[in-house]
């Protein structure tokens, strides 16, 4: 058995290997008392039913001092954390069941008639991402096929919907609002759920995480109406706030994405200059940007399109200047200034790739500064 772990201790009973298959990494403290001061703002101190599906060692049952009125309840399917959350919480009842097969308020004993908190850090496990992605790709647990996803999280996100929780609080990427495909994915959560409260805070506050690249997680508390939830467009004009005190929104800034081919094409010819498949920030922080040879994963690029991706490609260079909380963003540009300076990107971009569009004399040290200075000014108009 392992020792009782306190909020924001990783699961010790698992490797790092584990970790990342079921996607556990433990709630910081500070966080789970935030969702208690949310509740509490909102009157659910007494006659509610508190459901952590996937409660791990029970960071969020430190809830029970604040809440003793409120009926308690949490599941894992991870027997070892169930255990040691049991030893902890004696009064908490607790469950040890996939919380995305079978989902239904009777699966935790709760009447349909209860007013229904869902609280909790669900698991992130994206089969599609670049990161661990081979690894991740072992994992395919059972789920109901109205909660089935590519993603552990947008599944218990609609697994929640499926329950008909009255308010949800819990922590999730921010992408599963920010990136378009993800929102859609969970249609049925966000079309039934209003975001009442959020702070965005970097994934590097998990311990046991990797401190190379942190991306933005977002702890938000969700009020269900029924076929009155957010839309996209709800999302792209909502400011958000950081906890370190930033605000940021999509609808703030234009995107190079506007411009150019993010993604390969079936009709892809051969030959012509190619450049790495385009994600966000996070993920240019990781891949190559121009090619010399042809991969899966090339984008054939169009000539008069050809600026913007050296734009992209001089981004780069300074991406560690981009705060992690614009991580999921795509690649931000100052159109106005990018068409004083496209001459000085194409010529430092063309340099740096003697691989791809041969030996090119070195720029002038001046044109590497006005390089520098667009970036630069464009990160800091978006931070």
């Amino acid at each position: 058995m392992p020792k009782s772990a306190t909020p924001g201790q990783h699961p010790v009973h698992l490797s790092a290997r584990e970790r990342i298959l079921q996607g556990s990494f433990y709630t910081p403290a500070r966080y789970v008392q935030l969702v208690g001061e949310w509740l509490r703002e909102h009157g659910l101190a007494k006659n509610c039913v508190v459901l952590d599906p996937s409660c791990g060692y029970g960071a969020f049952f430190a809830l029970t001092d604040m809440f003793p009125q409120n009926l308690f309840i949490g599941n894992d399917i991870d027997q070892t954390a169930v255990s040691q959350a049991t030893a902890d919480f004696p009064l908490v009842k607790f469950f040890c069941q996939n919380t995305l097969c079978n989902v239904r308020r009777e699966m935790y004993g709760i009447a349909e008639d209860t007013k229904l908190i869902v609280v909790g850090n669900p698991p992130y496990n994206d089969t599609t991402s670049q990161y661990q992605g081979k690894l991740k790709q072992t994992t395919k647990p059972l789920m109901d096929a109205d909660v089935k996803s590519r993603d552990l999280g947008l599944s218990s996100l609609l697994a929640y919907s499926k329950l008909k929780a009255d308010y949800v609080a819990i922590l999730h990427p921010l992408a599963y609002l920010l990136k378009k495909t993800n929102f859609q994915a969970a249609g049925a959560f966000f079309t039934n759920y209003q975001l009442l409260h959020h702070v965005v805070f970097s994934s590097q506050e998990f311990a046991g995480t990797s401190k190379a690249a942190g991306f933005p997680v977002i702890v938000g508390f969700y009020e269900r109406h029924p076929n009155c939830g957010l839309g996209y467009d709800d999302v792209r004009q909502m400011t958000f706030t950081t906890v370190e005190g930033n605000s940021f929104s999509l609808s703030q800034f234009r995107y190079v994405s506007e411009f150019i081919r993010k993604y390969p094409s079936r009709s892809c010819t051969s030959g012509g200059i190619l450049f790495y498949t385009l994600r966000d920030i996070n993920a240019l922080r990781r891949s190559r940007t121009f090619l010399n040879k042809p991969t899966t994963n090339a984008v054939q690029v169009v000539p008069e399109q050809l600026p913007y991706y050296c734009y992209i490609d001089c981004f780069k260079d300074y991406i560690d200047k981009v705060p992690y909380y614009l991580g999921n963003f795509d690649i931000p540009i100052d159109l106005k200034q990018f068409d004083r300076c496209r001459d000085a990107v194409v010529a430092v971009s063309q340099w740096k790739h003697s691989e791809v569009f041969g030996v090119r004399p070195k720029p002038p040290a001046k044109a590497f500064q006005t390089v520098r200075e667009l970036v630069l000014s464009t990160i800091l108009q978006i931070a």
